[in-house]
């Protein structure tokens, strides 16, 4: 049931709850301001008192599906002493997200400005990682660790978005998307 008076600051949180649902529904072709703000119960100029335009919306959810992303990176990277197994479960994780989340994976990647610090903080997660594991000496200090980090990433991405995309079991990926990733880092990074 639409709400129609909020608290400071809650209506800007649901508008960006009902941005995420409507993009889970119906993706970002049918997506708009109105529909939101209908959803949230609210007039149709109520959402420009938080965002500029349907892009600043977007990269509101995009900024909140970064720092999920971050948390879950960081859960992840903690779970385990080990640097190599760190690498691989990282990249689980990452393809995991997609899956668990595929349209805000989406629109983290297709929002026009950048999502600001938060994208960057949880790439940091990985780029650590790769710290960790090339003064382990797990991986080879060659190249740097901010350009390793950037091809371990470059490569998860495309994996996570070959494997979102129907029948991707043509191009070979029928298998769980943590054992693709796994798989996939092993062979990269020669683990």
């Amino acid at each position: 049931m639409p709400r129609t008076s909020y608290h400071h600051g809650a209506l800007r949180q649901a508008l960006i709850d009902g941005a995420r649902e409507i993009l889970a529904e119906r993706g970002h072709e049918q997506f708009s301001l109105n529909e939101v703000a209908r959803r949230a119960g609210v007039s149709t100029s109520a959402p420009y008192r938080h965002f500029e335009n349907r892009d600043e919306l977007l990269t509101a959810v995009a900024a909140q599906g970064y720092e999920t992303l971050r948390q879950s990176l960081e859960r992840t990277a903690a779970s385990t002493a080990d640097a190599t197994e760190r690498l691989l479960r990282l990249g689980g994780a990452y393809v995991r997200f997609s899956h668990d989340h595929p349209d805000l994976f989406v629109t983290m990647f297709r929002s026009k400005p950048d999502a600001g610090p938060v994208g960057h903080e949880s790439f940091e997660v990985l780029l650590r990682a790769v710290a960790d594991a090339q003064r382990e000496r797990v991986l080879s200090t060659k190249p740097s660790a901010e350009l390793l980090a950037t091809s371990i990433w470059a490569t998860l991405h495309g994996l996570a978005a070959l494997s979102l995309r129907q029948p991707h079991e043509r191009f070979g990926m029928s298998a769980p998307p943590e054992d693709l990733a796994t798989s996939t880092l092993s062979a990269l990074l020669g683990l």
